[in-house]
Formats: C-alpha cells, structure tokens, sequence
C-alpha cells in the first residue's frame, strides 16, 4: 500500500487548502526517464547527476563485455529514482521551509484528500487546541503496538 506525505506552506495552518500531497511509492514515469522526470520536479544537481551517468553507462556498454554490467547499473539507477524519487521532492520542499502535516496510508488520492480535511477538521473543533499545533502521540504500550514500516521495533529505540 501506498502513503501520501501531506506538505503545507510555510507560514501557514494545518488546514491550509493548498496542502501538496506527494504520493510516496513507484513511479513509473521515473523508471522510464529518471533524468527527465527528475528535471521536471526540479531536482537540479540529481538529474544532471543521472543524465551523465546515464550517457557514461550507454558509451561503456558499447563493448560486449561490459553490456551485462551496463544493463544492470543502469536498471538499478532507474529503480533508485522511481523508488525515491517522490522522497527527493519532498525532502526539497522540506528545505524550503513547509512543514510535514501528515503521511497518510491509502493507494487513491481522492481518498487521502478527505481523511486530511477529514483530520484538520477534528483537530480544529477541538476543545484547548492551538491552531497548527501537531496533536501529541498516546505513549506507546506493550499491549497496543503499532508500527508503519517494514519492521516493528518492539518499543526499542
């Protein structure tokens, strides 16, 4: 299943209605033409980076004996930008100052959309909160474990 990051803009409330919602899973414009889609998302120095790897791996893998080894740093370069692609736009938008609100776990963006409006509402009508202020996280206990990942850390840190 897939996740949206939810980003607002800096200097804004958690119910600002031009959240960016970047979906955090394959993409597979990016596998096709990682350079490219990277200089679309304007990730500057990442897609130079590729594009003259990408050119130095198609004038390597003109000998026969290198062709294998070509092939498969080229397919693990496309996977690189296709799986982590989103997190470099994120992680940029992150630098320029907006603020991480919400991951949410769904694979339609429609539905991530209202379980957002659906959260800043609740967190808004509540009594005592201060706008824009993050709701605090129940303590972790030993019967009710959650994780969102690959690994559980079963309270370790």
């Amino acid at each position: 299943m897939a996740s949206y990051l939810v980003l607002t803009r800096p200097a804004t409330l958690r119910n600002d209605e031009d959240a960016r919602f970047i979906a955090d899973k394959f993409s597979w414009i990016a596998f096709l033409f990682p350079a490219i889609w990277l200089l679309f998302k304007r990730q500057w120095i990442a897609g130079i980076a590729v594009a003259i790897l990408q050119s130095t791996i198609a004038i390597l893998t003109s000998e026969p004996r290198a062709m294998l080894a070509g092939f498969l740093i080229e397919l693990a370069l496309r996977l690189l930008v296709a799986l982590e692609g989103p997190a470099f736009v994120a992680r940029r938008l992150e630098a320029d100052g907006w603020t991480l609100q919400s991951v949410i776990a769904t694979d339609d963006l429609a539905l991530a959309e209202m379980i957002y409006d659906h959260e800043t509402a609740a967190h808004a009508t509540a009594p005592g909160d201060a706008a824009g202020q993050l709701p605090a996280l129940p303590p972790a206990t030993a019967d009710n474990r959650t994780a969102f990942g690959l690994f559980e850390n079963y309270g370790e840190r």
